[in-house]
């Protein structure tokens, strides 16, 4: 992975208030719509059907590859999770925030070992 790949900040901003925005709206079903929307935040990089990113990062062509085999995510459902699950620990997450903004790299990366490409057009 070189600089040339990483994506800028705002684009992987972009990408998680589209997440985001979606996984809200999915709460909004009546009694069941905060499982739905609980599930697609935790699981949205691992999901077969988008070939492993969530639909905001196919929007801005973001990818998550495990950096052991260079895989998607939708192959490592469990760094899917762990990587969500972060960003709904009270402190942790803003450690994460912190991270990410100071180093380009969140601590969910860290944790998981994985990584954050731009995927060419």
């Amino acid at each position: 992975m070189n600089d040339k790949n990483v994506p800028p900040l705002k684009e992987r901003f972009l990408a998680f208030c589209v997440d985001l925005g979606i996984a809200a709206s999915l709460c909004l079903i009546p009694k069941v719509g905060w499982m739905f929307g609980l599930i697609y935040f935790l699981g949205r990089d691992a999901m077969p059907s988008l070939k492993g990113q969530s639909a905001g990062k196919k929007i801005f062509n973001i990818r998550i590859l495990d950096q052991g085999t260079n895989e998607p995510l939708y192959l490592h459902p469990r760094s899917s999770i762990t990587r969500g699950l972060i960003l709904l620990i009270p402190v942790v997450n803003i450690i994460d925030i912190y991270l990410l903004i100071k180093t380009g790299r969140r601590l969910a990366d860290k944790w998981t070992e994985t990584y954050v490409i731009k995927e060419e057009d």
